[in-house]
């Protein structure tokens, strides 16, 4: 039997190279549609987890408001006490929680370095919390948690980071250690004139003291 090459039974159907860029532009659309969906339900998951481990503190006095007051008032109080120390007197230098917030949030409001919005930085039981809304990319939102600990070793601060987590999940232990490390670098560059003597951390309060080293 001899077949014709006008028979249509006899040929390949091979689809025009338009309509293959259709067919090909639809499936690569289901499949980012897919991937978003699957984010979205992981992320999801994630953020609304049970579990009391994951849950996040608020401050003990409820929420503590911000202010450029407070924050002006807490860089008047360290330029003052480190001009103090510059004569050789020593100098106290006294935190609130109220201060410290403020700062932290306007600064970062200012800076937008960091996607952390509606900070809240306490002090208690002699530890440093701090709290915030961490938006890494729209549109999720995860409520973070980070608390440090310090100390003073031969006249410089060190800083220990205790416990950080995003939403219910804490981070390793390897991400803390390497978080405290480059705390305590910028930290020591910061000290480089300081001798602290003392630190603590208070109820609502950090107080520290010190004084200036002499040039060698």
């Amino acid at each position: 039997m001899v077949a014709h090459l006008g028979d249509p039974s006899n040929c390949l159907h091979i689809p025009s190279s338009k309509r293959w860029r259709k067919e090909k532009a639809v499936a690569q659309r289901r499949r980012t549609a897919l991937s978003v969906v699957s984010l979205s339900i992981i992320v999801a998951s994630l953020a609304c987890a049970p579990g009391n481990p994951g849950d996040i503190p608020s401050p003990p006095g409820g929420q503590i408001p911000i202010s450029q007051e407070a924050a002006d008032r807490l860089k008047e109080n360290f330029n003052r006490e480190m001009q103090e120390a510059s004569t050789g007197e020593e100098f106290r230098l006294f935190v609130t929680n109220e201060e410290i917030t403020a700062l932290v949030a306007l600064t970062l409001q200012d800076t937008g370095s960091v996607p952390l919005s509606d900070p809240q930085v306490w002090f208690t039981a002699g530890s440093v919390y701090m709290t915030g809304t961490f938006s890494p990319f729209w549109p999720f939102k995860f409520q973070s948690l980070i608390v440090t600990t310090a100390v003073v070793n031969d006249g410089q601060i060190e800083v220990e980071v205790e416990r950080a987590q995003m939403g219910p999940f804490p981070f390793p232990r390897q991400v803390l250690e390497s978080a405290s490390e480059s705390i305590n670098e910028t930290l020591e560059e910061m000290q480089l004139d300081l001798e602290i003597t003392a630190l603590e951390i208070l109820e609502g309060e950090l107080q520290l003291a010190g004084t200036r080293r002499e040039p060698q």
